[in-house]
């Protein structure tokens, strides 16, 4: 296996032919904070990444404030250094448009991931020559899916019975929290058996989700599903439970998307009955594919690399993200499904 894996970094780092191509200088925007539950584990994939294909990378952190990270670009683009050529946005909150502003006239290749501009604003900044040459294709896990998915989870643990739910989402404005929430809805108003009572939006923190859900559950006493969009909004959503005497699992079924240490041990205890997750890999992938852009201008086609999925406890996936065995989840989960040929 690991002779495969350093097969796959001679594909990556050398052209056919014993041709060698420049390393890649990427700089990577990411709009959490360091110790972020998700944004951390892209970060360490992407590191993992970096390392493993031999590739300069700068992660900039914005601490969840989208005008930060856009002052943070602007001051890149102003400094004396030598500018990177490959820049990785998220469109967190619709700020990617304000950040391809300021990048329109360097020569730096965009790659958003995870959050991306509309398709209206894509097709519109793909008329212009410059966006032709350096706009490439988004890496977007299907956030649709996974809230649909993670709501039937939801329903299929009630077993037929009546279905009286609350949606956590995360904002109103960030494309991964939309079609989250979208799908989630979208399904249970499908189930004849579920009533959906309110969404409310928990800003990705369990501080916010905690003071909801005890509102909610005192306005709802018979509330007996709550979906959330995130690990941090479950874990205020599961304290909150606790001191109203109820108990997830049994009284009230609770799903949510990300796979932070403290969230999978819950999922193990049964405290959280669905968890989504994968899409931390995004990050991990675009290195990949910026390296094979670089050398064929194309990209290798992904379909294999699972972005999003209901996480099985017993599942050795689930277990490499136990571990945070970031080397073996490269590998496994992307390196070992991408179609290389030397």
């Amino acid at each position: 296996m690991r002779s495969w894996m350093l097969a796959c970094v001679f594909i990556c780092t050398a052209g056919f032919g014993g041709a060698v191509w420049a390393k890649l200088d990427v700089v990577f925007f990411n709009p959490g904070a360091v110790d972020d539950s998700f944004w951390g584990d892209v970060d360490q994939l992407m590191l993992e990444a970096a390392t493993t294909l031999d590739i300069k990378l700068e992660i900039i952190h914005s601490d969840r404030n989208h005008f930060k990270m856009i002052t943070q670009l602007d001051e890149l683009l102003a400094s004396t250094k030598v500018l990177p050529n490959y820049v990785i946005l998220v469109n967190e909150k619709q700020s990617a448009i304000k950040m391809l502003q300021a990048l329109y006239s360097h020569p730096i290749y965009v790659q958003l991931i995870l959050n991306d501009i509309s398709i209206g604003e894509r097709d519109v900044l793909l008329q212009d020559p410059h966006w032709q040459e350096y706009l490439l294709p988004a890496i977007i896990p299907d956030n649709y899916a996974i809230g649909s998915a993670t709501a039937k989870g939801l329903m299929d643990d009630l077993e037929g019975k009546q279905a009286k739910v609350l949606l956590i989402s995360g904002d109103k404005s960030t494309p991964a929290s939309v079609l989250r929430t979208q799908g989630a809805s979208d399904y249970f108003f499908m189930q004849p058996n579920a009533t959906l009572t309110q969404t409310v939006y928990g800003q990705w923190s369990d501080a916010v989700a905690y003071g909801q859900a005890l509102t909610l559950l005192n306005r709802y006493p018979d509330l007996n599903v709550i979906w959330t969009a995130s690990d941090r909004m479950a874990i205020g959503v599961l304290k909150a439970l606790k001191e109203k005497g109820l108990v997830s699992g049994k009284d009230v079924f609770v799903s949510t998307i990300n796979t932070s240490p403290e969230i999978l041990q819950l999922c193990r205890q049964h405290a959280v009955s669905i968890i989504g997750g994968g899409h931390f890999m995004a990050g991990a992938l675009a290195l990949v594919e910026l390296q094979y852009y670089q050398q064929h201008k194309h990209y290798i086609p992904y379909d294999n690399v699972t972005l999003f999925g209901v996480l099985l406890p017993d599942s050795a996936f689930y277990q490499m993200l136990v571990a945070r065995d970031w080397p073996q989840i490269f590998q496994s989960q992307i390196l070992n499904k991408l179609p290389f040929k030397a």
